[in-house]
């Protein structure tokens, strides 16, 4: 047995090398298909012993002043988290008109982004009164430059991280479309190393666009389905998170309740997808990082459909399966209302979540050793 294992692992290593994908991938799908119960028990082994769960930071103050729904959270290169608030404004059944326009014409009063110190939770620094109409997604890519998606304009922006300056605007202000001019209400940013970057076209497009670092269309792919019918129709990509030692995409595909993997370096060719019951209807959120006994793995937050309790989820890249589940703990603490979005820190050492049911904690951060 265990030279015909180490026969189909060599085979497959091959095709993998020679076909540009992740071999450990292939290892899963051979592996489940042909010895599930010898490779299950060996996932089963190795979750036994894991004591790396990400745990609740009770004492981490969380924010020195009341925020709003929290669209979006990141963490910069020296591990300070960030945020992206809705501030006064709440999302319901009457922001949007029925062809998608903004209901309400004039931009948030309030700063929206805020700098967090991640020894204190205090402010560090805010901006953005006056700009943006209902904050979605946020990213802050190697150089310090920080990315945003107003749902609410149909907006793209690279924003400086110093003052909120503007530096790259995509999409026209307050209008939808679906033309390579347009978004309609866009979801998030993930920024490759060498610019360019990708934004998944949420709400009504659900499509994925690759562009250059100076905002040009390079490649696109998928179409908002309802159902599984084909491998690239997301209902609703709610997230990004980029894996580039892998040449990977991750896609919260939110209303499939599944995390689909597609190819970053060619036209988004669909590699796989993650889905687990656990997960129950929804995936709002992934997120990449690197975990000390498991290697690349993804962590992911769930919604809450009335049959499940939202949590955090680890998942291993190189299987797909829930490595553990995590979430807020402590009698006197509120489980998650509805985690939005996840961002873990360069170093690893810190999960955060943003969260946006009001009487809940808007920001929660997890600790995880490295």
């Amino acid at each position: 047995m265990a030279a015909i294992l180490t026969c189909i692992l060599g085979l497959f290593s091959l095709i993998s090398q020679l076909q540009g994908r992740p071999n450990q991938l292939y290892e899963r799908f051979i592996l489940d298909a042909l010895f599930p119960q010898a490779y299950n028990s060996r996932i089963d082994t190795l979750q036994s012993r894991d004591n790396n769960e990400p745990v609740f930071d009770k004492s981490w103050s969380a924010i020195d002043r009341k925020i709003g729904q929290v669209g979006g959270v990141a963490v910069d290169s020296e591990n300070q988290p960030y945020v992206f608030h809705r501030g006064s404004r709440v999302w319901d059944q009457n922001s949007f008109n029925w062809d998608n326009t903004f209901a309400q014409r004039s931009p948030i009063k309030e700063n929206v982004i805020l700098k967090i110190d991640k020894d204190n939770g205090r402010v560090l620094k805010e901006f953005g009164a006056g700009r943006f109409y209902m904050p979605h997604g946020l990213t802050v890519d190697n150089g310090g430059n920080i990315w945003v998606t107003d749902v609410g304009s149909h907006q793209v922006m690279k924003i400086k991280k110093e003052d909120g300056t503007p530096l790259m605007t995509l999409g026209e202000k307050l209008v939808p479309g679906n033309d390579n001019k347009h978004f309609c209400k866009p979801t998030d940013v993930a920024v490759a190393s060498n610019g360019d970057f990708f934004v998944s076209d949420g709400y009504c497009n659900g499509r994925i666009i690759k562009f250059s670092p100076e905002g040009q269309i390079l490649t696109q792919w998928g179409s908002m389905e309802r159902g599984h019918s084909s491998r690239n129709g997301f209902f609703i990509p709610h997230s990004l998170a980029l894996v580039e030692s892998m040449d990977l995409i991750c896609v919260a595909d939110r209303e499939h309740g599944r995390a689909g993997l597609n190819n970053s370096s060619d036209t988004g060719s669909f590699v796989h997808s993650f889905h687990d019951q656990r997960f129950g209807e929804q995936i709002f959120a992934v997120a990449y990082g690197k975990d000390p006994q498991f290697g690349d793995v993804l962590y992911a937050v769930n919604g809450d459909h009335g049959q499940t309790v939202p949590r955090g989820f680890t998942l291993s890249l190189d299987t797909g399966r829930i490595l553990n589940e995590w979430g807020p703990t402590g009698s006197d603490v509120p489980d998650f209302g509805q985690p939005h979005d996840v961002a873990v820190s360069p170093d690893g050492a810190n999960i955060y979540v943003g969260d946006i049911v009001k009487g809940h904690l808007p920001l929660t951060r997890f600790n995880r050793s490295t």
